[in-house]
């Protein structure tokens, strides 16, 4: 083999690393999605509403919480508190959290309902009390919200 085939076959693979670097990198960034932005809820958060989400009375969450009973709605008397209360949910999650939200406090109870990244669900797709047919509904019923990464539980 010449000196210049090794110089031409070493060149050859340093383009063909730097081009499979090229591809990754260019791939990782094509697939890099923007926020999963719910309706009527701002980026990072988990929000809750009175009635429907075009209400525009809710309450915010970034993480997960607990116990709703001391929590209120923004834009509603003071006394109206989250716990029980919750008709409608937006999530806008920025890293792909989802909200799962639970009958009683310290997330007991079981699963009201949960909702994906950049979903939602409104009044009128929550099932009242008694027509989920385990005896509870699923809309005036969350009293906690624990925001959990990607699972495989269905989710609005």
């Amino acid at each position: 083999m010449t000196k210049n085939n090794r110089i031409t076959g070493l060149g050859k693979r340093i383009a063909s690393v730097a081009g499979a670097t090229a591809l990754l990198v260019g791939g990782a960034v094509a697939t890099a999605g923007p926020a999963a932005a719910g309706p009527n809820c701002a980026s990072g958060y988990h929000c809750v509403f009175i009635s429907s989400i075009e209400n525009n009375v809710k309450h915010s969450y970034f993480s997960s919480d607990s116990d709703f009973t001391n929590d209120t709605f923004d834009g509603a008397p003071a006394d109206v508190k989250v716990n029980d209360y919750v008709e409608a949910a937006s999530n806008s999650s920025n890293s792909g959290y989802e909200s799962h939200y639970y009958y009683d406090i310290n997330y007991g109870g079981g699963l009201v309902f949960c909702v994906n990244p950049g979903s939602s669900v409104d009044l009128w797709s929550l099932t009242e009390d008694g027509y989920s047919g385990n005896g509870k509904g699923q809309r005036n019923e969350a009293s906690s919200l624990r925001v959990r990464s990607t699972t495989t539980i269905p989710c609005f």
